[in-house]
């Protein structure tokens, strides 16, 4: 039933995009409600993020609002389509700065392997050895893209698998800022297919001082690594933070938020 409606949803995507948009986005903003919730409550006015993995600009969006003016949006997505569908969807919003790349290790150019049967399933590597089509892309590490003491203040991700990959080329970055938010879909099985393992993003952000949670419908719990599963279809989002504490109070707490 799950590839029948994503094999729908791409072809609306295809042919019938003005439908898909309104349709996608209503689904994105009951699904992702708890992320949302969160992201409304550790982000404020004037703060900097990154949304790797914008695809057609539904979070770019919505994270706009969450920053104001005086805050900025910088989203990062490497497919041609996508990329397109999301500067139409940010054009009119001066604190979005959209670049078509693809964030990793290191800094350069890169393939996007497509994939033909879902616009957010595009990787930035040999899928499971199937033949995909690909394209010539760039790929930006976040220790390049910003200055030393650069303030960021949130890193969204969501790269097929990619995430240890870029997290390792944006370490002076996390370094240069102790109170730095992360949200990062984790997806075993693309890990895996990456070339990591999901034990490894783990101990790494251990490593830097972070706690990690799950998010789930009830908040955000504990990650139980008995529960981790290399299924395809598993994954869930996790959060990260030095100051988990404060971000945690935030999300139970019943104040108001701006976006």
């Amino acid at each position: 039933m799950l590839s029948l409606l994503r094999s729908i949803g791409n072809k609306i995507y295809q042919h019938a995009f003005p439908i898909y948009r309104p349709l996608y986005a209503a689904y994105k903003a009951g699904a992702d409600r708890v992320e949302r919730q969160l992201l409304r409550k550790v982000l404020f006015p004037g703060a900097i993020v990154v949304d790797a993995g914008a695809n057609i600009g539904i979070y770019s969006q919505f994270l706009s609002r969450c920053v104001g003016p005086t805050g900025s949006v910088h989203a990062f997505e490497p497919s041609p389509d996508n990329f397109k569908r999301l500067r139409a969807a940010t054009r009119a919003l001066p604190n979005v700065h959209a670049l078509q790349s693809a964030i990793g290790e290191r800094s350069g150019d890169s393939e996007l392997y497509l994939s033909d049967t879902l616009n957010i399933d595009h990787r930035t590597y040999a899928a499971n050895g199937n033949a995909r089509r690909t394209v010539p892309i760039q790929m930006v590490a976040l220790d390049d893209y910003f200055k030393p003491g650069h303030r960021v203040d949130l890193i969204k991700m969501d790269i097929q698998g990619y995430e240890l990959h870029a997290l390792r080329g944006a370490s002076r970055v996390v370094a240069d800022n102790p109170g730095i938010k992360l949200l990062l879909e984790f997806w075993p099985y693309g890990l895996r297919h990456a070339g990591a393992h999901w034990d490894v993003l783990i101990a790494d952000l251990e490593e830097r001082g972070m706690m990690i949670r799950q998010v789930c419908a009830e908040g955000l719990i504990q990650l139980r690594r008995d529960s981790v599963d290399e299924n395809p279809d598993w994954y869930v989002n996790l959060f990260a933070s030095q100051d988990f504490d404060a971000a945690e109070h935030r999300l139970a707490s019943g104040e108001k938020y701006h976006c």
